[in-house]
This record gives C-alpha cells, structure tokens and sequence, in this order.
C-alpha cells in the first residue's frame, strides 16, 4: 500500500532512519507516524510509540516536530494535498458531466481511499484533535472538495444528463458513501477487488435498487414487478457487458487523467 507515494513496506524494511537525507527523514517520521496512529489510535499512541518504531530516540524527534500534535497536523497539510488535488484537475476535464462524474467517483474510491487506507482513517477520525486553525483549513478544503461534485452535478442538470435534484445533497451523499469505505475494506480481502467495488458502487449510483422492468425503462419508470425466471439470465448476461464496456471506458479515461502533467 502507498501512502503519498511511499510504500507502507519501505516502513517496515528497517532502514536505517539515520542513513537518509533529511527530507527523506521528515517523509520517513511522517509515514510511521501514520502507521502508528492508524494502528493505536491517535489518543493512545505517543512519540515514543513513533520513535520506537523509527529506531531513535525520542529527543531526536524534536529535531522535526516540537509535539505529536504538530506532528498530526504536518499529516493532515500533506493528506489536503494529496487527496484534493487531483480531483480538482478532474473537475477541469474536458468531458461531460456523466463521465466526469464517473472519473471522480473512481478515483475518489481507488485512490484516495483505497491506495490510502491508513492516513484515510486518521483524517477522518482525529480532525477534531487538531488547533482550531488547522481545523479550519481542513473545512475549507473539504468545501472546495464537495463543490467539484456539486458544479458537475449542477452542469449535468443544466445539459439534461442528471435528474433535477439538490447538488449540495447528492454531493454529500456520494462522498459520505465512499469515504465509509475505510471502516470496512480489509486489503487482501477475497470477497471483491477494488475495481469490482468501485464498478458495484458506480452501478448503484446511477442505477439506484430497484429493478428496471424493460417494457417501462424507455418512460424512465422503475418496477418493483418480480423478475421473471426465464429472462434473469438474459438480463445479467446484458448487465454484465454493459458494466464491462462502461469499465473500458474508465480505463481509457482514467490513463488519460494520469498523463496529465
């Protein structure tokens, strides 16, 4: 797993801490920071904790952090970077409001909260342990964050692609289903890929639960009719190659997203 580009395993080789540039070090101390929190909780864990798992003293911490405090708050400036950069490129794209909704949503699932499960979990269960004045800039961020979703919502509506309906709550709605992700995804897990998660979640975004009946879907009418035995074959054979061609177009855009410099 990365966490900002740095394999989580590079933690767990042992290098010595001592050997590395001083940037390399700050990153290092951040990384196992992380890593710590994540797995003891922010309340629980002390410098001391970071320290140990480093292979220093703790007096040698104080050379790049005066507190842990400090320390938490240095995670989240990197975290804002990280997480909602990228997606305001996305909200840039020259695509229509479908597709570039299906870009953010994707990469919001994969790659800011699956590629970084560990920080993903301390953002979001320590902010309010940080200063008041780095809490504020976390809510700021978070509002230009949720306004990316909300303009390709508003554009959508304003083409006829997206049904009229509050963009605010349709924002908060997606990134609150998809940042729940965290409390429940297990790497490794058998049970589904990331991409099998992203296209499930991505199907019942735009598609809702209810199953629709063909003689109604031209009029854009849900029925909760019982699906038929002999057509349910059929109609998961459809399913699937609709998923899979939408899946390729994903795939398509989503390399083009990342050669963009």
């Amino acid at each position: 797993m990365k966490v900002f580009g740095f394999s989580m395993q590079n933690i767990e080789e042992n290098i010595d801490f001592k050997s590395l540039d001083k940037t390399l070090r700050k990153q290092r101390l951040i990384d196992t920071a992380i890593k710590v929190f994540h797995e003891k909780g922010y309340r629980t864990a002390t410098l001391e904790d970071v320290a140990k798992d480093l292979g220093v003293t703790k007096a040698a911490l104080y050379h790049y952090v005066s507190s842990k405090e400090e320390l938490l708050s240095v995670i989240y400036i990197q975290a804002l970077e990280n997480f909602f950069e990228k997606a305001y490129k996305i909200g840039e794209l020259d695509l229509a409001p479908p597709e570039k909704m299906r870009v953010l949503i994707r990469h919001h699932l994969k790659h800011t909260v699956i590629e970084n499960l560990a920080i993903f979990a301390v953002f979001f269960s320590e902010e309010n342990q940080l200063p008041e004045k780095d809490f504020e800039k976390i809510r700021i961020e978070k509002r230009k964050y949720t306004r990316v979703f909300e303009d390709i919502f508003k554009a959508g509506m304003e083409e006829g692609s997206f049904e009229l309906s509050d963009p605010k709550l349709l924002a908060f709605a997606i990134i609150g289903m998809c940042n729940w992700l965290y409390r429940w995804y297990k790497p490794g897990d058998d049970y589904r890929s990331p991409d099998e998660i992203v296209d499930h979640f991505l199907h019942l975004l735009e598609h809702g639960f209810l199953r629709v009946n063909e003689s109604t879907a031209e009029n854009g009418e849900a029925s909760t009719a019982e699906p038929r035995t002999e057509s349910t074959p059929i109609r998961k054979r459809q399913l699937i190659d609709r998923i899979k061609g939408r899946a390729q177009e994903l795939e398509d855009l989503i390399e083009q997203l990342e050669n963009i410099v």
